[in-house]
């Protein structure tokens, strides 16, 4: 069950999803938090098509500071090399300790295998937690 916490990070997750806006077709609106003892450390999002991710993004901005962080991100992170590369690598290297995400990618590629992937390395997954938030929900329709 997702705090109030949750909410927060997630809410402010999809806010820079939102910029992305018009910008990352095909591929969906995407932001990503990263916090540690409850403060931010750093936050992204999926500029443009061939750009980074909303979760590299975030770890650039957080730098160092990411090792045991949660990040909160709207769709799950993808575990695949197309234009760029898995952002499930990035996140397992990184030293992420928990993520939560809004949604699970309905991509084939994806759909799963991310989740999958960051839990058999130990990384903690929270999905679908926040979906509940008539914010979130509303959210999520216009990202996918």
């Amino acid at each position: 069950m997702a705090d109030s916490a949750d909410y927060k990070f997630m809410e402010l997750a999809l806010s820079l999803a939102e910029k992305g806006r018009g910008k990352t077709k095909p591929n969906p609106m995407v932001g990503a938090v990263l916090v540690k003892n409850g403060k931010i450390i750093g936050q992204g999002y999926h500029r443009a098509v061939g750009k980074d991710h909303a979760e590299i993004a975030a770890l650039k901005d957080a730098q160092r500071q990411a090792k045991g962080a949660t990040l909160y991100v709207n769709l799950e992170p993808c575990c695949h090399s197309g234009r760029t590369g898995p952002c499930t690598k990035a996140i397992i290297n990184a030293k992420i300790s928990k993520v939560v995400l809004a949604k699970k990618d309905p991509n084939p590629l994806v759909n799963g295998k991310g989740i999958a992937q960051l839990r058999k390395s130990g990384v903690k997954v929270v999905g679908n937690s926040c979906q509940r938030s008539r914010f979130i929900e509303r959210f999520l329709l216009r990202f996918l």
